[in-house]
């Protein structure tokens, strides 16, 4: 089950961070609450991170494929799970960078 909470859930989380951020802008301009903004990467981050590192210990555990087939495919399936949920937490740190630099009031 890790390993499709990595492959499935952590694209998901990187498309509601940036939903979720973009919703949030008007908001966070009208009232100056730019800190909210790092909250939600922040949640969302950690949220994907905890997709790698689950995908990573099943990856370990299943480290020598040795087991026939469907151990070999569990294991290629969780280093998939590994890039994937990667490749979503390297968008949402993408995506949370001009947050730092940009002002929630620029149009």
């Amino acid at each position: 089950m890790t390993i499709w909470y990595a492959l499935v859930v952590a694209p998901v989380l990187a498309l509601a961070d940036q939903s979720i951020a973009l919703a949030m802008t008007p908001w966070a301009c009208r009232g100056q609450h730019g800190i909210a903004l790092h909250g939600v990467h922040v949640a969302f981050a950690l949220a994907t991170a905890a997709a790698a590192w689950l995908a990573w210990r099943r990856w370990r555990e299943t480290s020598p494929p040795a087991g026939g087939e469907g151990a070999a495919r569990r294991h290629f399936l969780a280093g998939l799970a590994i890039a994937v949920s990667a490749l979503s937490l390297l968008v949402i740190l993408t995506m949370w960078m001009p947050t730092w630099v940009l002002s929630p009031c620029l149009e």
